[in-house]
């Protein structure tokens, strides 16, 4: 080798040295583009990577853009993102789009929105799109999509036209057109609501029937430990009584909210005490 190409050879050396450490490698990039972490993860619940086949999700694994989430007829699935949670309930699919503005899109079911001191990611489906900060309750059902806002203040798009909903009050959005005027939602339950204050004792595992009064046109249930916000049991039943197996050990609270006979979902009741003890 002579002399003379010794030093293209080190410029040659730089030069890839540098490309190389400027390529990310798969974990970095990974990291970049992960948008939420599944904290919870109750029944079925699968995943679909960018591109690939649907595998069944786990605890603590994120969501990257360009992927998709879904869940089983019984099952929950909670996303934490750094401003905001979305919970997704029985039978829900969520996509995350490869879109240059950053959202998330519900194709179907029911989601959770939870969005303290800051708007929440841009929330879509194929009617309408939700912005805001507080919670909010958004269901697509066939080509109708409905929310609720449970707390804070909510703007609902649709068509040309936006709404806002405050506490309390819900929209309908259909394909193409405004949202409906906002209106109030169903009051919460009240009556005979059991088990109450008082605790009730179960047995892992064992069947619980959930009790009300009220006439609504359907109902929501919600189960959560005592002192969190994180619902890990969802159902929407016809009627009282519904009957629930609670798995885990501890202190619950349930709760139940009407529906009217659009859809809509109210403000949840005053919470039921569980305690369950082990088999």
């Amino acid at each position: 080798m002579s002399p003379s190409s010794r030093p293209r050879l080190a410029w040659a050396a730089l030069l890839a040295l540098l490309a190389l450490l400027a390529v990310p490698t798969a974990a970095s990039a990974q990291a970049a583009l992960s948008l939420a972490r599944l904290s919870l993860v109750e029944q079925k619940v699968e995943i679909a990577r960018k591109g690939g086949t649907w595998q069944a999700a786990v605890e603590g694994s994120s969501l990257q853009i360009g992927e998709a989430l879904r869940t089983g007829p019984d099952a929950v699935a909670r996303l934490e993102l750094p401003w905001m949670a979305l919970t997704l309930g029985p039978g829900s699919h969520l996509r995350l789009p490869d879109t240059f503005l950053l959202s998330a899109s519900l194709e179907s079911g029911r989601a959770l929105l939870e969005a303290q001191g800051r708007d929440a990611l841009k929330f879509v489906t194929g009617e309408a799109e939700v912005r805001g900060q507080g919670r909010a309750v958004v269901r697509r059902q066939g080509k109708e999509t409905l929310v609720t806002c449970l707390a804070g203040r909510f703007y609902v798009r649709g068509g040309d036209s936006t709404v806002a909903l405050a506490a309390g009050r819900g929209t309908v959005v259909r394909s193409g057109l405004a949202p409906s005027a906002p209106e109030d939602v169903p009051a919460p339950p009240s009556q005979g609501l059991w088990p109450g204050k008082d605790p009730v004792y179960v047995v892992a595992g064992e069947p619980l029937e959930l009790r009300w009064k009220g006439d609504a046109a359907g109902y929501q249930l919600e189960l959560l430990p005592v002192g969190s916000d994180i619902v890990l049991l969802q159902r929407d039943v016809a009627a009282s009584p519904a009957r629930i197996e609670v798995p885990w050990e501890g202190a619950f609270r349930w709760r139940v909210s009407a529906r009217s006979a659009r859809g809509l979902e109210g403000v949840p009741s005053e919470d039921g005490l569980i305690a369950v003890d082990a088999k």
